[in-house]
């Protein structure tokens, strides 16, 4: 028996162009931590609601791991996250997410991302979160999407622009830094999806689909 038979997530791979996302996996822990401890966020803007990038490399690399273990951990059909190690011509750049509750009845997924600070500016944040919004309209009939930034996340708002999301309110909630800061919540109708000229690529969904709970295809 495979790895994959265990857990069919691990059969999912995304390709667009130069990047792959797959699922994220134990092998991955150590170039992820890497990458992570020369930085991820630019001026030191808040951007995540757990401080997970501060610190030594240690701390960094736990974070990483204890986090992925515990979407695996914590996975159940009617609430779930999958995370997606993301690879530019095979070297890791960042970790793309896709998370739901009550998916089957919903349709509707959020989405969270870091990206190495070195690798920034290069489209690629853009890229990965388009290729996850295909895969899942396409083959998993997510209808809706949703996301967010907090105020001064200028990089994370151009994103969201350039994939066609629309302003869907704000909400305060408390940041990294442990201040209240004000998150400007987006959202995006499948429909309405900015796809661009490449194709996206899909392997491994029929299997995740069923452990989805969803109908085949």
């Amino acid at each position: 028996m495979d790895l994959e038979d265990v857990w069919p997530p691990f059969s999912l791979r995304i390709r667009c162009g130069h990047i792959e996302l797959s699922p994220v996996r134990e092998s991955d822990y150590s170039e992820l931590a890497d990458i992570a401890a020369g930085g991820v966020r630019r001026n030191n803007i808040p951007a995540f609601l757990v401080n997970w990038d501060s610190g030594t490399p240690e701390e960094i690399a736990r974070s990483i791991a204890q986090y992925q273990w515990g979407t695996r951990a914590n996975f159940r059909v009617d609430d779930w996250t999958m995370e997606f190690t993301v690879r530019v011509n095979g070297r890791a750049v960042g970790v793309q997410g896709v998370s739901a509750t009550d998916f089957v009845r919903t349709r509707a997924v959020s989405t969270g991302s870091w990206l190495a600070l070195h690798e920034q500016g290069k489209g690629y944040g853009t890229q990965m979160r388009r290729a996850a919004l295909v895969a899942f309209a396409d083959h998993f009939d997510a209808r809706e999407f949703n996301s967010g930034y907090f105020e001064g996340n200028a990089a994370s708002r151009r994103v969201s622009e350039k994939l066609g999301y629309t302003p869907n309110g704000v909400k305060t909630l408390v940041a990294q830094d442990g201040q209240a800061r004000v998150e400007q919540q987006v959202i995006l109708a499948a429909q309405e999806i900015v796809r661009g000229t490449e194709p996206v690529e899909v392997a491994g969904a029929e299997v995740v689909r069923r452990f989805l709970g969803l109908k085949q295809a």
